[in-house]
């Protein structure tokens, strides 16, 4: 398996709630610049009649040598337990089988 580019969330409290000026909103994408973030996401919606707006920032990358090294693992750990899984399922066809 090869390293990947993944998709991480920065942590980062907007205060847009109720406006916002230009020049904080400029302010705040230069903080999130400076911490590593290249994608912000805007997704607005309505809940119980009352609009929302969710921002959330991000930074797409090639993962770390110990990030790859957690997904291979957690990755090999869910193909066992799948093949564990397979074989416990062909040992109880076959006992059926013979029956």
């Amino acid at each position: 398996m090869n390293k990947i580019e993944r998709r991480f969330e920065i942590k980062y409290e907007f205060e847009w709630e109720y406006g916002v000026e230009i020049s904080k909103m400029r302010a705040d994408l230069d903080a999130l610049e400076k911490l590593g973030a290249t994608h912000v996401d805007i997704e607005g919606g309505a809940s119980y009649d009352c609009p929302y707006v969710e921002i959330e920032a991000y930074v797409d990358r090639l993962e770390t040598d110990e990030e790859y090294l957690q997904r291979t693992g957690e990755q090999e750990a869910r193909e066992e337990q799948q093949k564990q899984r397979d074989l416990e399922q062909l040992e109880r066809l076959k006992k059926k089988c013979e029956e």
